[in-house]
């Protein structure tokens, strides 16, 4: 059932950025550089939860769960070059399909903020 997306990414992107991306979209980040939480819209009702956490070698990865018409989970990882979401869990009346292209469709539009430095 777990099913994974790809996109490349051109590049990891910093801690700032993802701060500030989190702030477009109503997303709260404790944390630092290194570690900490996500969630949407509030600590005690989140429609979206998880945890990042940067490796040495700068790669970001994480966990995540939602509620979109159920329960939604799944892992990240983005490193230079690509960026991967594992679903591991989806709602039952939610087609993989349905899922996976509009997934793909949001991670393409995320990679493409991320070019490679030049």
């Amino acid at each position: 059932m777990p099913f994974t997306v790809t996109q490349p990414l051109g590049r990891i992107p910093t801690f700032a950025e993802l701060q500030s991306l989190a702030g477009q979209n109503g997303v709260h980040i404790h944390g630092d550089g290194r570690a900490g939480e996500f969630f949407h819209p509030d600590r005690e009702q989140p429609k979206v939860n998880g945890n990042y956490r940067f490796e040495s070698d700068g790669t970001l990865c994480g966990e995540f769960t939602g509620n979109v018409l159920g329960k939604l989970a799944g892992t990240f990882v983005f490193q230079t070059g690509n960026a991967e979401v594992t679903i591991t869990a989806k709602p039952f009346l939610l087609p993989e399909s349905v899922l996976k292209s509009k997934l793909s469709e949001a991670l393409a539009g995320f990679c493409a903020q991320f070019a490679a430095a030049k």
